[in-house]
């Protein structure tokens, strides 16, 4: 009878498989162990272990870069930072500010409050145009390099000695009144403008155009003698702050409504709401916009930016004032 052969193992070879056995379990639960280690050294651990949800953290990461994320990080949990993330025109360098007017300020902006809480999107617009504060405080010089686009108001000034070069007289057949001035390319596209309307029954006319330092002091003057500051400030600019001043900006009536309680429901309004822009111009001073432009409601007055510039403002359905801090300023 033939005795089967019994094949046995080496020692070395029972060590190596122990040890691949021994790897095949260990490896995946260390390898997993290994990346939870370094997943507690994320910025999106490190959210979650301060309080906030998996939404906001999300919303956290998605919107911000690493830098800002570790900045966000030295604060404490704040509920009210995801509710500014969510907003279109969020700046981060202006994050203190947004918190300051829901925190520092709550009983100011209590008229902010709906029944839905804060409006956020009005306060970041606040913030990001500096209309958080006082008008006529912490301004800056109107920076004239950047052409037609640059921004006048009670927070950027030209100052007294500003006079366009090339201001070039209006034709009486637009202007009513004493004779106006304009620059040059913004009387060309007026001009362009006026034709379009012509074409359509319309016959727009300019009341006020460019207008100097000193005219500026001159009307300044009256408002703040006849009704005092605060009704001056509202309905005109003080002396160097003045759209006037920079050449770029028009008042304009038609033919049929030239007092701005009529104008306002005019057709030539209408027409000019919807076709302004075409042309470079813009409604400087929107209805229910005071708080961020400074002014009431001037159906009157277009600004001229260029074509291209007034589109884009125009489809974004904002002041200039907030597109300009969010696009072009710094």
């Amino acid at each position: 009878m033939t005795r089967k052969k019994v094949y046995r193992l080496k020692p070395a070879v029972k060590v190596f498989l122990v040890i691949i056995v021994f790897c095949s379990l260990f490896i995946p639960v260390a390898w997993n162990k290994y990346q939870e280690y370094l997943y507690t050294k994320t910025n999106e651990y490190a959210f979650l272990q301060l309080g906030y949800g998996e939404d906001a953290v999300k919303l956290i990461l998605d919107k911000l870069n690493d830098e800002e994320e570790k900045a966000i990080l030295t604060y404490q949990y704040n509920e009210f930072i995801p509710e500014f993330l969510k907003c279109k025109y969020f700046m981060f360098k202006n994050l203190d500010g947004y918190l300051g007017q829901v925190i520092t300020k709550e009983d100011d902006f209590f008229k902010y409050r709906g029944t839905d809480g804060y409006d956020y999107d009005e306060i970041v617009a606040l913030v990001n145009t500096n209309t958080d504060k006082p008008y006529y405080t912490d301004t800056k010089k109107t920076d004239l390099s950047l052409g037609y686009s640059i921004l006048c108001n009670k927070y950027y000034e030209l100052g007294s000695d500003y006079v366009p070069d090339d201001l070039v007289d209006v034709s009486i057949k637009y202007y009513y009144g004493e004779a106006k001035k304009i620059r040059s390319e913004v009387y060309e596209a007026f001009k362009r403008m006026w034709s379009a309307a012509h074409e359509e029954g319309i016959y727009l006319i300019i009341v006020s155009a460019y207008r100097d330092y000193d005219s500026q002091v001159q009307v300044y003057n009256d408002y703040q003698e006849s009704k005092g500051t605060n009704y001056a400030d509202s309905i005109a600019a003080r002396p160097g702050y003045s759209e006037h001043q920079t050449g770029l900006s028009l008042d304009i009536y038609s033919k049929d409504s030239t007092v701005a309680s009529t104008f306002k429901n005019s057709k030539a309004y209408e027409w000019l709401i919807n076709n302004a822009h075409k042309y470079g111009f813009i409604l400087r001073y929107p209805d229910g916009k005071k708080k961020i432009t400074g002014f009431n409601y001037e159906s009157w007055h277009y600004r001229y930016l260029g074509e291209e510039l007034a589109t884009k403002v125009y489809n974004e359905g904002i002041t200039y004032d907030e597109y300009y801090a969010y696009y072009l300023a710094n």
